[in-house]
């Protein structure tokens, strides 16, 4: 009967120099540290609505913030908006005088056209003239030396 209770002593020590080795969850607080903390509660509370407060004006600022940046995109957008209307308007202004130009380039190439057949018409009168003169003497001086050929009794 003693191996038993020798056994069972032995058992019992190692199984309590067992549960000695393994460590124990963190100690709950006392009774002294849960009253102090009940009276440390509007400290905490005081703490966490100047928290509120300041997450409150946080937002309040970032609200804020946000708004600004809403109207200044809108403001963006508004002149976005104004310089695409500005920029149609020169293009449709640019490409009509682009075709007044074309228009003045056609009438100017007709013009010198007009000119230059204007020159050769006159040239070509001249030259006209001159060839007329020259014919008309010639035949004036081959009727003047066929009459005086045969005299006046002729």
């Amino acid at each position: 009967m003693r191996q038993p209770l020798c056994k069972s002593l032995v058992l019992l020590c190692f199984l309590s120099f067992i549960l000695i080795a393994i460590p124990q969850p963190a100690a709950h607080a006392g009774f002294f540290d849960r009253i102090n903390d009940i009276y440390n509660t509007p400290k905490k509370i005081e703490e966490l609505e100047q928290k509120y407060i300041e997450a409150q004006e946080a937002i309040a600022g970032h609200q804020q913030q946000l708004e600004e940046s809403a109207r200044v995109a809108a403001e963006y957008a508004q002149k976005q908006k104004e310089l695409l209307e500005q920029n149609e308007q020169l293009i449709a202004q640019n490409a009509s005088m682009q075709a007044e130009m074309e228009r003045m380039k056609q009438e100017r190439s007709s013009l010198v056209s007009k000119l230059i057949n204007t020159v050769i018409i006159i040239v070509a009168v001249f030259i006209a003239y001159i060839v007329a003169i020259r014919v008309w003497r010639y035949v004036a001086w081959r009727k003047h030396r066929s009459t005086r050929g045969r005299g006046i009794s002729g």
